[in-house]
């Protein structure tokens, strides 16, 4: 359960990431938004928490060896984690400190050295993970890119939905006139440099399915596409609903897409902590599969599977097409946003078990 903490490590760093970019706007850029000065001083403590806790299973390994102070110590000290989780909560500590000073001040020459720092705290993630292990300083760069991209998305719209007022709607025009955009270049970034990574990583992803690793990247990647159709909402339409009806308010969309979000972090934060396929023998065994795979497949006895469409299947993936065309009808016909959420996660529920049932 060590991997629990790693949503919350990427939820104080997206705080932290939309902070910075909203306090680069001029007030007119963005909507009307009222953030608690502790935002940023509980986002950096979500980091430094959520940092610390995969070194606590590193500790407690060596705890009975060498006693629970001197285990701490030599990890800190002496791994690569250590060391570059010390430079984590340095990095931190200031951004909760300044992010404290920005909000309180946002013309602040501060808030300037918010975003190098938000930077420099990727930086620090990027070089601890998979694709680091496996792609050297490619998956460095490609990991980088990934996270502080996500990161400057989701954390603003996370900041914009959840913090502003209601009935602004002139500011909410403003604030997606360049947010649109802003999203669908994060957008892009996050989706090449997660092909990038995946073709590293899970260069095998239908054999990869079959362990922990491989469905949740599965889910992950079927989250993207409910992700990116509130994301279609959130910024063209509603823009021209905006336009011609006064009244609409647009936040709970905004909280709605912020959610599934949160969601992919939650997901992420799993399949970070479980071995990739590379770490398994070349031909995987029925121990080795993940349990909700044999959920699917009781009778999986090892080896390789493949994909091919089964009738069950096929109707399972047609349900999920009509659920997530659901989601631009149910906004299309003004209905609730909640709604429309729970079509997404119907649809995507649909999506992978269609996916499951044509493996063979």
């Amino acid at each position: 359960m060590y991997w629990i903490s790693e949503p919350f490590l990427y939820l104080g760093y997206a705080t932290l990431a939309g902070l910075s970019v909203l306090s680069l706007l001029p007030k007119h850029r963005r909507p009307e938004i009222t953030l608690p000065l502790w935002i940023g001083p509980l986002a950096a403590l979500l980091i430094i928490i959520g940092g610390f806790i995969p070194l606590l299973q590193i500790i407690l390994f060596f705890k009975n060896d060498l006693g629970l102070y001197a285990s701490f110590e030599f990890v800190m000290f002496s791994f690569d984690e250590g060391k570059r989780y010390i430079w984590m909560v340095m990095l931190a500590l200031l951004m909760a400190v300044i992010s404290r000073i920005v909000i309180r001040k946002p013309a602040s020459a501060l808030r300037f050295l918010l975003p190098v720092l938000v930077l420099a705290t990727a930086a620090a993630m990027a070089s601890s993970n998979h694709a680091a292990s496996l792609m050297g300083w490619k998956g460095q760069v490609f990991h980088f890119a990934h996270m502080t991209s996500m990161a400057a998305w989701t954390g603003t719209l996370l900041l914009a939905g959840f913090s502003s007022y209601n009935n602004q709607r002139d500011s909410w025009r403003s604030f997606l006139k360049w947010f649109h955009p802003f999203a669908v270049i994060c957008v892009v970034i996050v989706l090449g440099s997660g092909i990038l990574l995946m073709t590293g990583v899970a260069p095998q992803p239908v054999q990869s399915w079959i362990i922990p690793y491989g469905q949740a990247l599965l889910i992950k990647h079927i989250l993207v596409i409910p992700v990116l159709l509130f994301a279609f909402i959130n910024g063209p339409l509603v823009r021209k609903m905006l336009d011609y009806r006064p009244g609409f308010q647009p936040r709970l969309w905004a909280k709605c897409e912020a959610l599934l979000l949160f969601m992919i972090y939650v997901v992420t934060g799993y399949l970070n902590q479980q071995p990739a396929l590379h770490a398994f023998p070349e031909r995987l065994e029925a121990s080795n599969a993940a349990s909700i795979f044999t959920l699917f497949h009781p009778d999986y006895n090892g080896g390789q599977i493949a994909f091919q469409f089964s009738v069950t299947g096929t109707l399972l993936m047609l349900t999920a097409v009509g659920l997530f065309i659901g989601i631009i009808v149910t906004y299309k016909k003004r209905k609730s946003a909640v709604m429309a959420l729970l079509f997404a996660l119907a649809g995507a529920a649909a999506l992978y078990s269609g996916i499951m049932l044509s493996v063979m």
